[in-house]
């Protein structure tokens, strides 16, 4: 069925040219003060010379016309055959500049139910114009057209279209009886976007009659008896007569409930940081056209789009969360007949604290966050490269305590604003602007230089009496070390 519908197609556009009207210029839509007109009424009848007329602004020269026989449902091809083709007419006329054409074509063996159509050759120009005739004496059949109509969200179980009906004027167009004989049929398969997906099925439509002739059919999805989703509809006409016209290739959409939506993703993400999430969707049928709108809203309640650092696909959104607190993502659905659903969801970002970073002017400063300064000197500690995330660093909040006291508010502590000598413990408290506090603690000793010297003056006293001690031990140790001399004993007299 695919070439079927290929010549269906084909054969649909160049109907829908002829419903235009002979007495309309539907082509004036391309160019301002340009026109192209073909006086005859469609639906004429030429047994033996075809006798043409029309209007343009532009020259006959510019003009093509064609003549192309075209194919009722019933037949083995339905392809437009095209029989004559040419740009030279029988008679040119120019008055007020619109030229006037006339164009006579003897019927020979052509016997067909046609398109005639006439274009310009101006590729910058699109003026086009066509109607139906019934060429010869017999195998003609009626052509139906499709007039365009808008369909509301109230028509998504019973779709109406209007046809209007060309048939060859020997018909007895008013004879009720024929047109109460007339039925609408199509076949219908349901349509994934590029081919059928179930097979062809035939079936009757219902259809009524307007005042102006034209006849509406009613296609009811529960009268078919299919569920949601699109479908492609050949319908064609069998009129009183038993002849079958051509066929009209219609796609069409039933819709009636609204997209079911589900978010997925992390409900949880750290500050400056980025997470995806995707929307699944189901419209209750395959190839539904469903567009998403994603919504974002803020912790301070900013509601925005995606932004420049963000991505988005047709089913995903990237989130970047450049703030703690909960954020808010929400996604609109909308079908193609305009049912549509919203959905959000709750992400809570975690605020990332400070890190705090240390550096001294000089002295000594070790792993245990010991710290010896010589309170006579300038000295400090700085705490200002101390990091956290972009949204924060630059409003950091500096306490330095000492026994939960605030001895500044700071990053750099320096001798101006302690200056006491001595140890001491210190807690530096970085907070950012959504509360996290980071601590570090720093033992700090302040000397001076009288605490020096009175430190050595001390230590030489007693250095003194070591020297001293050790003096006398050695006198003492001399004195006890027996004499290796030999002395005989004195006697006396």
């Amino acid at each position: 069925m695919t070439s079927k519908a290929m010549a269906t197609t084909l054969v649909s556009l160049v109907v829908l040219l002829a419903a235009i009207g002979s007495n309309v210029s539907a082509s004036e839509h391309s160019v301002a003060n340009e026109f192209l007109v073909i006086n005859n009424e469609s639906g004429e009848s030429f047994a033996s010379v075809i006798n043409l007329t029309g209007e343009s602004s532009i020259a006959a020269a510019e003009l093509v016309w064609t003549v192309s026989e075209l194919n009722p449902v019933s037949s083995l091809t339905n392809e437009a055959v095209i029989l004559q083709t040419s740009s030279i007419f029988s008679n040119v006329t120019i008055s007020d500049d619109i030229y006037h054409w006339q164009l006579t074509i003897p019927v020979n063996d052509m016997n067909c139910t046609c398109l005639f159509s006439i274009t310009s050759t101006d590729e910058t120009i699109t003026l086009v114009d066509s109607i139906i005739l019934f060429i010869g004496s017999h195998t003609h059949f009626p052509i139906i057209t499709y007039i365009p109509s808008f369909q509301t969200p109230e028509n998504s179980e019973i779709k109406y279209l209007e046809y209007n009906v060309t048939r060859p004027d020997y018909d007895q167009l008013n004879n009720i009886e024929l047109l109460t004989s007339t039925v609408f049929k199509a076949n219908v398969c349901q349509f994934s976007g590029n081919s059928c997906i179930t097979e062809w099925l035939q079936v009757q439509l219902n259809h009524s009659v307007t005042d102006t002739g034209n006849f509406i059919v009613a296609i009811d999805k529960l009268q078919l008896g299919v569920g949601d989703g699109n479908y492609n509809f050949e319908i064609f006409m069998r009129d009183s007569f038993l002849r079958y016209s051509n066929a009209d290739e219609v796609f069409l959409t039933f819709d009636t409930n609204a997209p079911e939506v589900v978010i997925l993703g992390s409900e949880s993400a750290q500050e400056m940081g980025s997470e995806v999430y995707s929307a699944i969707v189901d419209d209750g049928y395959e190839n539904s056209l469903v567009a998403l709108t994603w919504t974002i809203t803020e912790p301070n309640g900013l509601v925005r789009g995606v932004g420049q650092a963000e991505i988005i696909t047709n089913t995903s959104i990237e989130v970047e969360f450049n703030q703690s607190g909960e954020w808010n993502i929400s996604v609109l659905a909308v079908d193609s007949v305009g049912f549509f659903t919203k959905q959000s969801y709750s992400v809570l970002v975690e605020n990332l604290p400070p890190e705090i970073y240390l550096e001294v002017s000089s002295g000594e400063f070790n792993s245990d966050g010991d710290i010896t300064f010589s309170a006579d000197e300038e000295w400090f500690i700085d705490a200002s490269n101390s990091m956290d995330t972009v949204n924060d660093v630059n409003d950091l909040v500096y306490a330095w305590k000492i026994d939960d006291v605030i001895v500044h508010s700071g990053a750099n502590l320096s001798q101006e604003y302690l200056s006491i000598p001595g140890n001491h413990q210190l807690t530096l408290e970085v907070t950012d602007t959504d509360g996290a506090i980071s601590q570090s603690i720093v033992k700090l000793k302040l000397e001076t230089t009288d605490e020096t010297t009175t430190t050595s003056d001390n230590l030489l006293p007693i250095a003194s009496i070591i020297v001293i001690l050790l003096l006398l031990l050695t006198i003492g140790l001399r004195l006890r070390k027996p004499d290796s001399s030999f002395n005989l004993p004195k006697w006396g007299k």
